[in-house]
């Protein structure tokens, strides 16, 4: 395996399991030959699980609720705390690196229709996911944590 430069650009991203009757969602991307999770870049100002809200509507068109919730128990005057994601990964992509904020959530609303940058969706139970080699060994490993 090729060895991957780290010292290159970091980029703060967010991805999304979205679950439905034990089933998560997964997208054949355009510039991929792997199923990813929804996500993408996290925007100026925007917080981790803002952009994986977004990012899921904008890619699949589904309303979510994070499962992650904000421990309250921390809140004061000035500090407002935010969902812990379930994960956190570094990822190499391209000419940059990706810290990756990993969350859970469950669809809320919404009708399923995907945006330009995939080619198709598709709804896989754990058995599916780790019989299809288009799946990558971090979204089995994770998917084995949360699927029954």
């Amino acid at each position: 395996m090729e060895s991957y430069d780290f010292s290159r650009p970091t980029h703060y991203t967010a991805s999304v399991f979205v679950l439905k009757e034990d089933k998560v969602l997964l997208l054949k991307q355009t510039k991929s030959k792997y199923w990813l999770l929804p996500g993408g870049h996290i925007d100026d100002g925007e917080m981790p699980h803002e952009a994986a809200i977004r990012e899921v509507k904008e890619e699949t068109n589904l309303d979510i609720e994070i499962l992650q919730v904000p421990d309250e128990g921390a809140r004061t005057q000035i500090v407002t705390p935010l969902p812990v994601p379930f994960a956190m990964r570094l990822m190499p992509c391209r000419d940059k690196k990706d810290i990756d904020f990993l969350f859970t959530s469950k669809v809320i609303g919404g009708e399923l229709k995907i945006d330009d940058e995939s080619e198709e969706a598709k709804w896989f139970t754990k058995k599916e996911l780790f019989n299809d080699p288009a799946v990558g060994p971090n979204t089995r490993y994770y998917a084995s944590l949360i699927l029954k």
